[in-house]
């Protein structure tokens, strides 16, 4: 059993890849972007742009998804709140990856799933404010 969910989750794996790659467009979401979450550098801007992406996905797009969540306070700083949300959010995407921590698979969720204003439009083609901050997979 074991064996046949590591065998599925790397297919999908292989699979989000490949979409990503077809889909990457214009838009250059900074793949070296530092990590977010507890033990990570930090910066305010970052954090500001995953709790405003979190937010917005709440809000927005979640309806029904894993019940549903309140808004976090969108102050930049990082705290069990923005953790919670975090791994409140990482638990659709990465059931098994539930850290708390924003990495290039989380960042990419989140700038897809957030407001597409500062994340990512329907073409990937939007390279708004939170893609410099938040590290992405493209």
């Amino acid at each position: 059993m074991l064996k046949k969910t590591a065998s599925r989750a790397a297919a999908l794996a292989a699979a989000a890849t490949l979409t990503v790659l077809s889909l990457s467009g214009t838009a250059q979401a900074r793949q070296g972007a530092p990590y977010i979450g507890y033990g990570q550098t930090n910066n305010t801007h970052a954090v500001w742009c995953v709790q405003h992406q979190l937010n917005w996905a709440f809000a927005n797009n979640w309806v029904g998804r894993l019940g549903s969540h309140g808004q976090i306070a969108e102050d930049g700083k990082f705290g069990p709140q923005t953790d919670e949300a975090i791994r409140f959010f990482q638990k659709s995407f990465f059931p098994n990856e539930i850290d708390g921590v924003v990495g290039p698979s989380t960042g990419y969720a989140l700038l897809w799933e957030g407001d597409p204003y500062y994340g990512y439009n329907d073409k990937v083609t939007n390279a708004g404010y939170c893609n410099e901050y938040i590290p992405s997979i493209v």
